[in-house]
């Protein structure tokens, strides 16, 4: 699917940029919370804080991995120039090999769904689990336009595929 979109040289497509903007508000917010959870000082019950702080950790993994797996399926298999993949691994403190385990051929074909003229809503979702039906509609465009079409027809973006492991 990846070679199916031709994009212009040295760019970024807007929704690419916005959903990784969602993606880390998604991990910041999440983190935020995580900084304002009040321990006691004292011995206690601290069974909800752990269990805030448990859920925000998952949050902030699950926008982070959803969000690693965008720009890098984005900056290997779609921009042009290609980046150098030896620089982007390192970034990950990953070697080459190990950037291209950073994305899924699921990301890949959600990634090319994105920057379409028609995309796939649920391709998209299931492949970027951290991602709403709100925050898709959000981005506008034609993948609003999309959204809207499922609401329409009676459905609410249910995922085809369970969560994938890593989520769990």
């Amino acid at each position: 699917m990846a070679g199916d979109v031709e994009l212009p040289w040295g760019t970024m497509p807007t929704v690419v940029v916005e959903l990784a903007k969602v993606l880390a508000a998604k991990a910041a917010a999440a983190s935020s919370h995580a900084q304002k959870i009040k321990w006691p000082t004292e011995p206690g019950d601290i069974q909800d804080q752990l269990r805030l702080a448990i859920g925000d950790a998952h949050k902030i993994t699950k926008a982070g991995t959803d969000l690693r797996a965008l720009l890098s399926a984005y900056a290997h298999r779609f921009h042009s120039p290609r980046p150098v993949i030896s620089d982007l691994a390192r970034a990950q403190d990953t070697s080459s090999q190990g950037f291209i385990r950073r994305y899924s051929a699921e990301t890949v074909d959600a990634v090319s769904s994105l920057v379409s003229e028609a995309p796939d809503v649920n391709l998209i979702l299931d492949a970027f689990p951290s991602v709403s039906m709100a925050d898709l509609r959000g981005l506008g465009g034609t993948l609003a336009a999309a959204v809207e079409r499922l609401n329409a027809e009676g459905q609410h973006g249910r995922r085809r595929r369970p969560a994938r492991s890593a989520d769990l």
